[in-house]
């Protein structure tokens, strides 16, 4: 993952060769979506509360994610649209 601070509250996540995986069939038509956007690079607002959890704009919507390094995976937990 590589991860560089351009705020003190914004991220730009570019994750490549994760996998992507949805906690819940409600959001699972999303996957593509949000797998396009980490492998080209996006803006994401941590968690403070939650390490390697972030809020991240998708073109269609905002989605709440947890990114697992160890398992190389991005899990999509929720989404909502603009």
């Amino acid at each position: 993952m590589t991860a560089a601070a351009l705020e003190s509250d914004t991220t730009l996540l570019r994750i490549p060769g994760y996998q992507i995986a949805a906690l819940n069939d409600r959001v699972s038509g999303r996957l593509s979506e949000l797998k396009h956007a980490l492998e080209s690079g996006l803006y994401a607002y941590p968690d403070n509360n939650r390490r390697d959890f972030y809020d991240v704009e998708l073109p269609s919507g905002w989605a709440y994610i947890h990114v697992r390094d160890d398992k190389r995976t991005v899990y999509l937990i929720a989404y909502s649209r603009m």
